[in-house]
């Protein structure tokens, strides 16, 4: 079974889980929304349907978005929150928050705050491309729109598309890490890269390769390199730093027998491990100096390319899978960043005022329909079409 396929079993597990532990806030469930309280929710790609549906709830019932400073200015208590209010935070800057969030979030006066990953980002000078007013407009088709994180090239906002976005004013640009990377951490071989873990999003899950001094990620790995175990960047794991001999004879194997081409022959898995059960994974682990010393260029470097690229401040950081640990807790808060964004907070349903900002839980997307208000949708309803997303391709 694939790992995307695992991560959805455990996904749909751990609603009902989370729900008998009662580790939502009450709106989920069918309660109120108290004064002051301000959801946090987490969104990533941006799909037509059922982004326009999110927003349309917020519009009808009077809710307000957020900037990341607006919000922190709540939870520190330094002013009130409005009667209705939410923030809307996208993860990783995918390119259709230019095609589907910008048109829409226009339509409906929202605003949203974005984590951008610029050391993955590109510039792509020239005409900017469609959005999904010119799908509505009957000037491009939907699939020109709707099709474009599919590519390589378009996974990811352009920084032509971040400079345009800052100029309306409804996208508050801030930090996901430089590279949103995970790093080996153990001597042992868990896959290989192919020409899918190289592209897109994927490519998030491929961790960093050595060469010589310099990290090597996306495309730039070279094709049949063993993957080991590995783990978030900014969690408290320890790098491994594998020798190249444990990948030189796997990418020979593979340029001399067609590059691309040999992984779609069957037994290709088995032919690389073949390879590496021959020979032992050396290496070494970083020292302390040289994990503190990358954990601060992914934080300070993101901010100094974002601030370049807006001429805006980036004082708030998205921690990326959501992993953190006191390593990188402490050089946050040294590097600048005055709040962080997590996921789930073990023991906070929901940040109020008065919590702390470094541990900001945010809700997944599907529940901003269960917000109190005219037209609310039922945990019933929302769980069946996320699991019918999860399983089955639906909206």
């Amino acid at each position: 079974m694939r790992r995307g396929r695992l991560a959805s079993l455990r996904e749909a597990w751990e609603v009902p889980r989370d729900l008998l532990l009662r580790r939502y806030p009450d709106f989920v469930t069918g309660g109120d929304l108290p004064r002051g309280d301000v959801p946090v929710f987490v969104l990533h790609g941006a799909e037509p349907d059922a982004l326009e549906r999110r927003l349309r709830h917020l519009d009808d019932n009077g809710y307000e978005t957020l900037t990341a400073e607006e919000y922190l200015g709540v939870i520190t208590e330094k002013r009130p929150a409005p009667e209705r209010a939410v923030v809307l935070t996208f993860d990783d800057g995918r390119g259709s928050l230019w095609t589907v969030a910008q048109p829409l979030l226009a339509r409906y006066g929202m605003k949203a705050v974005v984590f951008l990953v610029p050391g993955r980002m590109r510039s792509r000078p020239g005409q900017l491309g469609p959005t999904w007013s010119d799908v509505e407009a009957g000037r491009v088709p939907a699939e020109a729109v709707r099709r474009r994180e599919e590519t390589d090239d378009g996974a990811l906002l352009s920084w032509e598309e971040v400079d345009a976005l800052a100029r309306t004013g409804r996208f508050d640009f801030q930090s996901h890490t430089l590279t949103h990377a995970r790093v080996h951490a153990a001597p042992r071989v868990e896959g290989f890269a192919t020409p899918a873990s190289r592209r897109g999003y994927d490519a998030f899950d491929q961790p960093l390769v050595r060469d010589g001094e310099r990290d090597l990620l996306g495309t730039d790995v070279p094709l049949g390199t063993p993957l080991l175990r590995s783990a978030p960047r900014v969690s408290e794991v320890v790098r491994f730093f594998e020798g190249e001999g444990i990948r030189r004879e796997c990418a020979r194997i593979v340029a001399e027998e067609g590059g691309e081409a040999f992984f779609a022959r069957p037994g290709w898995e088995e032919r690389l491990r073949r390879a590496v059960a021959r020979q032992r994974v050396e290496g070494r682990f970083e020292t302390t100096n040289e994990r503190t010393r990358a954990l601060e260029r992914e934080l300070s470097e993101s901010r100094r390319l974002i601030e370049e690229r807006t001429g805006r401040p980036v004082a708030h950081l998205c921690y990326p899978w959501h992993a953190f640990g006191p390593t990188v807790e402490r050089l946050a808060a040294e590097a600048g960043y005055r709040t962080a964004f997590c996921g789930k907070v073990p023991g906070v349903r929901l940040t109020r005022p008065g919590g702390d900002p470094r541990r900001i839980a945010r809700l997944g997307e599907d529940y901003v329909e269960l917000l109190p208000g005219r037209g609310r949708s039922t945990l019933g309803a929302v769980l069946r079409r996320k699991w019918s997303r999860r399983f089955g391709g639906g909206a």
